[in-house]
């Protein structure tokens, strides 16, 4: 506790803004002056604002930077400013620099919500006024900017970063920090939305509620996309949608709130999920034929599948005399070729691993046909 306190007093910090100390191994404890700090970088962590903080206090990351900004505008001090931060890739920008850190991904549009842009924003105008920085893009620069060390003509430093990249919204931002040095916050926006429900590279398992939030004109509709796919357009309060996410494949998914104001203003956000479900067993039953049902003729044989399938056997009396390998799962069945009498129909759901995963199995009789109508006898003679 002792060590936090002087490290929180030795910070030089800003109003408001919390001290949570990087590992000490992950910047350097050089004293510099004021005057040396001349450059405001910007940076997207690639992740949540939990994660970075638990990663620049661990020792191995070898990385670090000043401040991180939540989704929500929330803003961490992590190095003190007379320490030089490991965020640039360039030894002589983390020198000269402060490095600022933002919840989002770099590639992934409208992960960077408004009320980061007016948390990050109202940081650097603090920033700008105390260490006298020209507000303008050679002072504020992405990470992007920054020269590599070896190869000035490339840049991103030393390991070619690309952030915050082409979603930055530098105009917004830069309106945002020069309103705050007037003392005149920004305007809400006219119209919003946000996705609060799920965390930032967070984990998705089962059915997840997903709310989107609006804020400013009220919406008439918002479309909920999965990897840039429809999944449900909600058109009605309060605009809420119970996502299975059992039916996407596991692994890293982009979920966007697509918001249509009646004035026809449109809002996104996005955030970056991974799903992770225990593996669903399939099942199988029959769409359409019920147990002992009389059929003749062609009878249209369907199976009705949930889950992850290779293919569906269909089966009589333990016979293979079908394989689809595609839904919709069915064949056209001629019960002519079968004994008229009752017979055993199975369905098996073979699993991609080409395992057993389910089976279905009724009984149905297949009619006598009718009998071929008599041979007109030939006419008399006359």
């Amino acid at each position: 506790m002792r060590r936090a306190a002087v490290a929180a007093a030795a910070a030089l910090g800003l109003p408001g803004v919390p001290f949570v100390p990087a590992s000490p191994h992950n910047y350097a404890h050089t004293h510099r002056s004021a005057a040396a700090i001349r450059i405001l970088v910007v940076h997207t962590i690639e992740g949540s604002y939990g994660g970075a903080i638990s990663w620049f206090r661990n020792p191995r990351a070898r990385a670090s930077a000043n401040f991180v900004v939540s989704r929500d505008g929330e803003v961490t001090q992590m190095v003190p400013t007379w320490a030089v931060a490991w965020h640039a890739g360039n030894g002589y920008v983390n020198a000269h620099s402060l490095g600022i850190e933002h919840e989002g991904f770099t590639n992934v549009r409208y992960t960077v919500t408004d009320a980061e842009y007016r948390g990050s924003a109202r940081l650097l105008a603090q920033l700008v006024r105390r260490y006298r920085i020209p507000l303008d893009r050679s002072h504020v620069i992405g990470h992007d900017q920054v020269p590599d060390p070896n190869r000035p003509w490339l840049k991103g430093g030393f390991a070619h970063h690309t952030d915050p990249g082409r979603y930055w919204d530098w105009t917004r931002y830069l309106a945002y920090v020069r309103a705050y040095l007037t003392g005149s916050p920004p305007p809400a926006l006219a119209f919003d939305v946000t996705l609060p429900d799920l965390a930032m590279g967070g984990v998705a398992t089962g059915t997840m509620d997903v709310t989107p939030l609006t804020s400013g004109e009220a919406p008439v509709r918002i479309d909920v996309l999965v990897d840039g796919q429809l999944r449900e357009q909600l058109t009605d309060e309060p605009f809420d949608l119970a996502w299975d996410t059992t039916l996407e494949t596991p692994g890293r998914h982009v979920v966007t709130a697509h918001a249509v104001a009646a004035d026809g203003r449109t809002a996104d956000a996005s955030v970056v999920v991974i799903v992770s479900n225990p593996p669903q067993p399939p099942t199988v039953s029959f769409a359409a034929l019920l147990d002992w049902q009389e059929v003749s003729g062609v009878v249209r044989w369907d199976a009705a599948v949930t889950g992850r399938v290779a293919r569906v056997d269909f089966l009589v009396d333990g016979l293979l005399v079908d394989s689809e390998f595609e839904p919709p799962f069915g064949f056209d069945w001629d019960t002519a070729a079968e004994v008229p009498g009752p017979h055993r129909l199975t369905l098996r759901a073979i699993r991609p691993d080409g395992k057993v995963g389910a089976t279905s199995s009724i009984s149905v009789s297949v009619a006598v046909p009718p009998a071929p109508a008599p041979e007109p006898e030939p006419p008399a003679p006359g």
